[in-house]
C-alpha cells in the first residue's frame, strides 16, 4: 500500500515542477526518501517529533533534509514551501485543527498539500459497524488512532484551515478492512507485535518463510488492486489533495 500511496501522491505533485517540499511527521524518512528520488528536482524536507526516528533519517538522508519538530510548531518561515504532505499522521496528534493551520502557515498561497488519511468514522465501512473508537477500541490502544475522521470531518477542518480539499481519492475498500479488523482482533487477544507483520514474513524462517512472503505478496496485491479499481467508490482511507488557499 505505500506504493499505491506514493503513486498518487506523485500524481498530485505534477504541476509542481521546482521548488520546496515538507513531509511532515515523516517517521523515518521513507517516503520523503522516495519522493526525492522520484522528483530529484525538488528541494525535499522532513520533519518529524521524534528524536530517534529523525537520526535514523539522517544517517542515509538520500538528498532529503531532516529536522526534529513536532507538527503543531514547524520551524519554516511563512509560506516557504511549494508543496507539503502527510502520510497517517493526523489521526494520532491531539489537536488536529492547530497542525493544519501549521501546516496552511508554512504553505505558499496556491501551494499543495497531499494528505492519506484512514476513515475509520466513515459511515457504510465495516469500523462505523462495529463501532471504532467507541465500541471497538482496538485501533486507538494499539494503533493510537485517537482521531476518528471520516470525509465530512475532515473536509470541515481542512476548510477552516485554508486548505479546501480540491480532489480525492480512495483506498481501504472492502477486502483490507476486513483484513485491518482482523488482525487489530487478534492482537487485541495476543498483545502487540513485536515487528510489523512485513518484516515478520520477510525474515522468518523455516517452513513458514515461503507461505509467509506468499502470503504477503497476495495480500498486497490485492490490495493495490482493489484499491485502483474502487478509486472512486469512497473507501476507509482518503487520499486528498487540498490547495492552499489566497487569502
Amino acid at each position: 500500500m505505500a506504493g499505491l500511496k506514493l503513486r498518487y501522491v506523485l500524481e498530485d505533485l505534477k504541476p509542481i515542477t521546482t521548488g520546496r517540499l515538507l513531509d511532515v511527521g515523516c517517521g523515518s524518512g521513507t517516503m520523503a526518501k522516495a519522493l526525492k528520488r522520484e522528483r530529484p528536482e525538488l528541494d525535499v524536507h522532513g520533519a518529524d517529533f521524534s528524536a530517534s526516528t529523525i537520526e535514523a533519517a539522517q544517517k542515509d538522508a538520500q538528498g532529503v533534509t531532516f529536522v526534529q519538530a513536532p507538527a503543531e510548531a514547524l520551524p519554516f518561515d511563512d509560506g516557504w514551501f511549494d508543496a507539503v504532505t502527510m502520510f497517517d499522521v493526523l489521526e494520532h496528534v491531539d489537536d488536529p485543527a492547530r497542525v493544519l493551520a501549521e501546516i496552511a502557515r508554512v504553505l505558499k498561497p496556491g501551494g499543495r498539500f497531499h494528505i492519506v488519511l484512514p476513515l475509520e468514522g466513515q459511515p457504510r465501512t465495516l469500523y462505523a459497524l462495529i463501532g471504532c473508537g467507541t465500541r471497538w477500541t482496538a485501533k486507538v490502544k494499539y494503533a493510537g488512532h485517537i482521531q476518528i475522521y471520516s470525509d465530512a470531518r475532515y473536509r470541515e477542518e481542512a476548510l477552516a484551515a485554508g486548505l479546501p480539499v480540491r480532489s480525492a481519492r480512495w483506498s481501504y475498500h472492502y477486502l483490507f478492512q476486513l483484513l485491518d479488523v482482523i488482525f487489530f482482533a487478534i492482537i487485541s487477544r495476543t498483545g502487540p507485535l513485536k515487528t510489523s507483520v512485513e518484516d515478520a514474513a520477510e525474515h522468518s524462517r523455516g517452513w513458514t518463510r515461503v507461505p509467509g512472503k506468499l502470503l504477503k505478496s497476495t495480500i498486497a496485491s490485492l490490495g493495490w488492486y482493489e484499491s485502483r479499481a474502487l478509486a472512486q467508490l469512497t473507501g476507509a482511507c482518503g487520499h486528498y489533495l487540498c490547495v492552499r488557499d489566497t487569502r
